[in-house]
């Protein structure tokens, strides 16, 4: 299992997050247009961000993503499905506020979790719904590789599976 503790760089602080930080969180979700692309289009909304929520907490390292700058939260991500056999760890529940979309943030986030990461494991492992083109963009971008589809568990779609080799990784 990872250590549960704070990673930052120049851009962000990732602090491990406890259930009392739900309202800072929801007030960085509550963009409708963060969830144009997941199948649960309604996690801008108290009933939709809530069982988000509770699942993001269920995981192994939970995170509240903070701006360096600004000392605001501006998103959430975790990892999860720590793997000690296989040596891997996938990173998800992820969403940043739109404002910081498009830009250094998201490879700076990730950056900052497989450096990490990469000190325990030899693969990263990210899951993204089929039809979400910007997660899957943004994952081409920090170099991930698409494994397998599959379908999900809940039925609402079809699953992509990516990763990152640490032989691999720069």
């Amino acid at each position: 299992m990872l250590d549960k503790k704070t990673l930052s760089n120049e851009l962000v602080k990732l602090i491990p997050m406890i259930k009392e930080d739900f309202e800072w969180v929801y007030a960085a979700a509550s963009d409708p247009g963060i969830w144009e692309q997941h199948p649960d289009k309604l996690r801008y909304s108290p009933i939709g961000f809530t069982k988000y929520f509770q699942k993001l907490i269920e995981t192994d390292i939970p995170y509240l993503i903070i701006d360096q700058n600004t000392e605001q939260v501006i998103g959430a991500t975790s990892f999860y499905q720590f793997d000690e056999a296989n040596k891997s760890v996938a990173i998800g529940y992820s969403f940043l506020k739109t404002e910081y979309w498009g830009g250094l943030y998201n490879k700076s986030i990730k950056q900052l979790m497989m450096d990490f990461a990469f000190q325990e494991v030899d693969k990263v492992i990210y899951h993204v719904r089929k039809d979400n083109l910007r997660s899957k963009a943004a994952l081409a971008k920090i170099g991930a590789i698409e494994e397998s589809e599959y379908p999900a568990e809940d039925g609402s779609g079809i699953q992509v599976q990516f990763s990152i080799q640490k032989k691999d990784y720069q």
